[in-house]
């Protein structure tokens, strides 16, 4: 065979092998992708090893892919090997994190990552309010780590097909902050007191209890008072004909159980689809309900 076509043969196997890999392993990384191929094809230098390992640990980190390399290579000081180890207590703890999780549950995590501006994440110790409006995007509100805490979500839906969204998540120790939130979020918008549907769905720690006369048990809200103390001052600020829905949730956990303690809330526009949340046990829809098409 000619040397010059081999040569070219050549190096199109090596386009497509890195071409191949990149998609892969390394999409966003190019000089990875090249590494990679050259390394099964005993291409590559210690150093560039070295580098590779780096790459497929710490793929989203060039940062502390670098760091690894130097570690490999020897070449690390102190200051950088303790800079290294908080590294890599955040990949271990993201990677338990993620296995606790659903693919539903992972994909709005990334998308937080990323900044999605159609995802809106609240923390403990937290509150956020979105506004909609029919021309937008399905938006999505969403918490995680209940377990004890109370999660309160506001809905309010408009004639003109505007729609408006609240969820706080504190702990029961910040029951008063919880309360000054929800006035100060609720305040920022004068039409939400206007609106033509007006929901709420409550999250609270929950108890089996018996009734001394049946000897039946059933499941309810374990703090009651604290559960109407918030559903009144939500009713307080957006007046009459609000619906509160209570929903009482076990802080037992279950081992190997998915998605423990999320709240995910699902707004499409209005007329695009309905409005839905779901739990880790259970699950429910807010405003109009769209005739099926």
């Amino acid at each position: 065979m000619n040397r010059r076509l081999k040569k070219e043969q050549d190096k199109d196997y090596l386009a497509k092998k890195k071409q191949n890999y990149r998609e892969i392993f390394f999409r966003d990384n190019p000089i990875a992708a090249d590494i990679l191929t050259r390394s099964i094809l005993g291409r590559t230098t210690p150093e560039e090893e070295a580098k590779l390992d780096g790459y497929f640990i710490f793929r989203d980190n060039p940062t502390a892919a670098d760091l690894l390399t130097r570690l490999f290579l020897e070449k690390i000081t102190e200051k950088e090997r303790k800079e290294l180890e908080e590294y890599f207590q955040e990949y271990f703890q993201e990677y338990f994190q993620r296995k606790k999780f659903s693919p539903e549950v992972n994909s709005l995590w990334d998308k937080v990552k990323a900044r999605d501006p159609n995802v809106e994440q609240v923390d403990m110790s937290q509150g956020k309010a979105l506004k909609f409006s029919p021309g937008d995007d399905e938006k999505i509100i969403w918490t995680h780590g209940l377990g004890g805490c109370y999660a309160c979500l506001i809905f309010t839906e408009h004639t003109d097909g505007t729609r408006n969204a609240i969820l706080t998540h504190y702990p029961e120790t910040e029951i008063h902050q919880n309360l000054e939130q929800l006035r100060e979020l609720i305040g920022q918008s004068k039409k939400m007191k206007e609106a033509s549907t007006k929901q709420v769905v409550l999250m609270a720690p929950g108890e089996w209890v018996k009734d001394p006369i049946t000897n039946e048990y059933s499941f309810r809200v374990q703090d009651q008072q604290t559960a109407d103390l918030l559903a009144l001052a939500v009713k307080a600020k957006l007046g009459s004909e609000v619906e509160v829905k209570l929903v009482p949730y076990s802080i037992g956990q279950t081992v190997g159980k998915k998605d423990e303690g999320i709240f995910l809330v699902y707004i499409p526009p209005k007329g695009k689809g309905v409005v839905r949340y779901r739990t880790w046990f259970s699950g429910g829809t807010l405003g109009t309900q769209e005739p099926e098409k």
